[in-house]
């Protein structure tokens, strides 16, 4: 480590005071040699050093991710590792970052690797039982070897599902006719004034949204218009918008008035969100001493949660069940080790077809050769996880989602 100066070339004139770092391979991040600049954290500073260094023919900038790749492609860490890093900036709740700490300890790279040997053990005696069948021994027939890892990826599957509310965050929705209360409601879940209240029914035009973090599931909530049936072109756009934010929602709250009988335009805003995961949300209770007067509730509705978003009353009780909700749709979401992503469960799924064909092979007693070609495709779909099986293309698709400094 060395202090000193950086210098502007042309005019000698003295940019910043730094610190010059040199890190020698194979000690290094990458795995080669790195230097680095620590200058002061000004944005004038670093683009003006950029901007010199830029004009040596030698120096480029980085492209996103390449750092990581370099230490992939050097040895000094697996694609589950790189990925982790990922995750590491990208992560919206201390869950989400709990949660990667599978994959950057290696405990998610070992379970793959694991896998992919109990596979090549069953691969290989299938290839030496095709050259020297008098040789196979007692081995239990291969079909019945292949169901445990075929079970093992099943489980990794599913906790795709399990975690991805931790990975992405959820859409939640609120919807309702005019003046129940959506926009008290959006406020009183952000404890601050997002949205505009107002008497006045009508007065939320276009959807607004925020993002609140709720037992550590990162949500969107999107306030929207008023939906009822109207001749006026403005509340038509922004009803069209808020019946598309419907269909994108992995959970709506269907806000209705405690104190009434539900109108025809409460009716017409169910028929938007029918096919959706809904709560029903009995807004205002304040008004009504805690006891609803809605008198005309399907029997195929859900019970209304009592809330008055306005007075802060049943707003817990609200988050429970929207939490609940959730991990419902997620078939138990808290009891899933690893967080994988969507490239890492598409090898999964792939591998999981290959073996099953293999297995089915195996019991149709079809050639011995074709159960291998399946098998073979398996542990490649495995090693494209880890990066024991890699090919440009996939580094591409991994490495491009990275910030540039990375």
């Amino acid at each position: 480590m060395i202090h000193g100066w950086v210098v502007a070339p042309d005019t000698r004139k003295i940019i910043d005071e730094v610190l010059w770092v040199c890190m020698k391979k194979p000690h290094s991040y990458t795995g080669e040699d790195v230097a680095e600049i620590h200058t002061h954290g000004s944005y004038v500073v670093l683009q003006l050093i950029l901007d010199h260094l830029l004009t040596v023919p030698e120096i480029r900038l980085a492209t996103p991710g390449e750092f990581t790749r370099r230490a992939c492609l050097n040895g000094r860490m697996d694609l589950t590792h790189a990925e982790a890093i990922k995750d590491i900036i990208s992560a919206q709740t201390p869950k989400a970052l709990q949660m990667t700490s599978a994959h950057l300890d290696g405990r998610f790279h070992n379970l793959i690797t694991q896998l992919r040997k109990n596979i090549l053990n069953t691969f290989t005696r299938i290839e030496a039982s095709i050259d020297f069948p008098e040789d196979l021994g007692d081995d239990a027939p291969f079909e019945i070897q292949l169901k445990p890892d075929i079970d093992d990826i099943n489980q990794l599957i599913a906790s795709y599902d399990q975690t991805v509310i931790y990975r992405e965050g959820v859409r939640v929705v609120i919807v309702g006719r005019p003046n129940v209360g959506k926009s008290s409601l959006l406020n009183c879940l952000l404890a601050k004034d997002r949205a505009i209240v107002s008497q006045m029914p009508g007065t939320t035009r276009d959807s607004i949204d925020a993002k609140i973090t709720i037992e550590n599931i990162p949500i969107t909530i999107y306030d929207t218009a008023g939906i009822h049936e109207t001749d006026d072109t403005i509340e038509q756009q922004g009803i069209h918008r808020a019946k598309t934010l419907i269909e994108q929602a992995q959970l709506v709250l269907f806000l209705v008035e405690s104190d009434k009988n539900l109108l025809s335009d409460d009716f017409y805003v169910y028929q938007a969100i029918k096919d959706q995961t809904w709560l029903l949300c009995a807004n205002k209770i304040d008004r009504v001493k805690d006891k609803i007067q809605i008198q005309n509730i399907p029997e195929t509705w859900p019970p209304p949660i009592s809330i008055s978003a306005r007075h802060d009353i049943g707003i817990d009780r609200l988050k429970k069940a929207i939490v609940n909700s959730l991990i419902i749709q997620c078939s138990g979401v808290h009891d899933s080790e690893f967080m994988i992503n969507l490239r890492q469960k598409k090898c999964l799924v792939l591998a999981k077809n290959y073996l099953e064909q293999a297995r089915t092979a195996c019991i149709e007693n079809m050639p011995l050769d074709c159960v291998a070609i399946d098998i073979r495709l398996a542990l490649d779909a495995l090693g494209e996880i880890t990066g024991a099986v890699y090919h440009e293309q996939i580094l591409d698709e991994i490495f491009s989602s990275f910030c540039i400094g990375k």
